[in-house]
């Protein structure tokens, strides 16, 4: 059993990390500013009111939950000196709000990152799993991307700031000697997502099931994959690979579908038929893509497989978020 801190412990994957971490039998200690979505968390862990009343406090015999800003991680030594691996996924990860704030992913994704991995090197702890994202590539000519694509150009604030974080990791990894490994999601869906185009999609639908307005033209190319499986690699391909001092693995799935594909799905499980328009454009929003296919060879090799189908993983995720939707 291992003591592990998971930042952005109440988030979508991160919710499912910590349930999965649990049931292996790890002790957790979880950190979130989110304290709004503690609702993630109950359904993962029993629920105590005590969690409720306190800052800081051992939800269960396995688990402490600190309700802050990673940011302000230096005030909790205390409590994580004694942890054996850090899964940082704490993260602002809208994208169009870093547009009408360029400042908000340095702050909270660039600062945030650097104070983490202060704590790691005043601790002394030698396991770091990093959550980056797809979107660090930009819009890259190879296709299917792998890691070592030699020209990266993010074109949001948050895809600069993950390549950033990837910069400071690789720096700490070299000079303190911490093992790292940083993970390029594709879309990730599924249990407790409560956000993103699918949840977009079922808010609309609600208020009008006879339209939807598609952002873009539709033809957005994406992978689709399920938390279950972005979980299996988090997990997994740190305990299988403990050769390089750094190491990036993108996570996702051979499939890709467009937009307007998803949409139908999205429409069949709600067992509607409305219109479709579109915005127009090749991408929906300032800084997202037309297109993100990522090679998998490299986690494929090292042993990792994902077991969800696109569909599959997106028909799961509309049935969760069509009943936990208020």
């Amino acid at each position: 059993m291992s003591k592990v801190l998971v930042t952005g412990a109440s988030g979508f994957i991160a919710s499912n990390l910590v349930e999965r971490l649990l049931k292996e039998g790890n002790e957790v200690v979880g950190m979130d500013k989110a304290f709004e979505r503690r609702y993630l968390l109950n359904e993962v862990i029993p629920k105590d009111e005590k969690m409720y009343n306190k800052t800081t406090n051992r939800i269960s015999k396995n688990f402490t939950m600190i309700w802050d800003d990673i940011n302000n991680i230096a005030n909790y030594y205390h409590v994580l000196g004694d942890v054996d691996k850090v899964f940082h996924l704490a993260a602002s990860a809208d994208i169009r709000a870093s547009y009408q704030d360029p400042t908000l992913d340095l702050k909270n994704n660039v600062l945030g990152t650097n104070a983490v991995l202060e704590m790691i090197r005043k601790n002394n702890i030698k396991k770091l799993v990093f959550s980056s994202s797809s979107s660090v590539y930009g819009i890259t000519k190879i296709t299917p991307t792998p890691e070592n694509v030699p020209d990266i150009r993010p074109i949001s604030m948050y895809g600069a700031s993950k390549l950033a974080n990837e910069a400071f990791i690789n720096a700490y990894s070299d000079l303190y000697g911490i093992k790292a490994w940083m993970f390029r999601f594709a879309n990730v869906v599924g249990r407790h997502q409560h956000r993103g185009v699918i949840y977009d999609f079922i808010h609309k639908l609600r208020k009008n099931p006879k339209e939807l307005e598609i952002l873009g033209d539709g033809e957005q190319k994406k992978s689709y994959f399920n938390v279950v499986d972005c979980v299996d690699g988090l997990i997994r391909l740190p305990e299988v690979d403990k050769n390089k001092s750094v190491e990036i693995y993108n996570l996702g799935y051979h499939e890709i579908m467009n937009v307007t594909s998803l949409a139908k799905i999205v429409c069949d499980e709600l067992n509607v038929s409305p219109k479709f328009t579109y915005t127009g454009g090749d991408r929906g929003w300032p800084g997202d893509t037309p297109y993100t296919i990522l090679s998998i060879e490299k986690a494929l090799k090292a042993g990792w497989k994902p077991s969800f189908t696109c569909e599959e993983s997106i028909r799961e995720t509309v049935r969760y978020v069509n009943e936990k939707m208020p």
